[in-house]
């Protein structure tokens, strides 16, 4: 019964996360590119082409990491829930089943160090608005866009860390995956 609980909550929170953190972000990410387009089709000044040209990349990144999150981790959860759902042992697999999971881990561990890059660079490329610069309406709503993917970012670092890897590591150890 435990692992049945543990096997639905996995699988509630890798879709809860899917759909409210992964494809939020990628939604709020090519609304910012959109709002990006609209503020290098109408001319810009030095300081926010800058600032359009650093989010532009960050957008990029986080497209791609979320990308990747959604094509190689969620299926990776998936089994590993059905794995734990079907009373699987990993310690009599022939090997390569460790290295799976371990790779899996250390690849989302990975990708946190980086976001969190990303997250960090967000926050200083933005030019503050109470300067004496008088900056255009589009280029405002961008910086509020980059608040919100940043925002978002940070709910699902929040999310990942401190519910969904304890939970990844519970299923690991009931299914006996070997850590040495």
């Amino acid at each position: 019964m435990l692992k049945s609980n543990l096997t639905a909550n996995l699988n509630q929170l890798v879709d809860r996360i899917s759909t409210d953190n992964y494809d939020e972000i990628i939604n709020l990410c090519h609304s910012a590119a959109r709002q990006i387009e609209k503020l290098e089709n109408a001319g810009l000044q030095h300081a926010t082409t800058q600032y359009t040209t650093t989010c532009g990349e960050l957008i990029k990144e986080v497209i791609m990491y979320i990308t990747e999150r959604k094509e190689r981790v969620i299926p990776y959860l998936k089994e590993l829930s059905h794995k734990a759902e079907t009373n699987h042992d990993c310690s009599t697999c022939s090997g390569g089943c460790k290295v799976n999971h371990d790779l899996h881990l250390i690849e989302l561990r990975a990708s946190h160090s980086a976001m969190r890059s990303i997250l960090n660079r967000l926050q200083v490329v933005g030019l503050p608005l109470y300067s004496d610069t008088v900056f255009p309406d589009a280029y405002r709503v961008l910086r509020n866009q980059m608040v919100l993917i940043e925002n978002g970012l940070t709910e699902l670092f929040f999310l990942e860390e401190n519910y969904l890897l304890p939970k990844v590591v519970d299923a690991q150890k009931r299914i006996n995956v070997s850590r040495k």
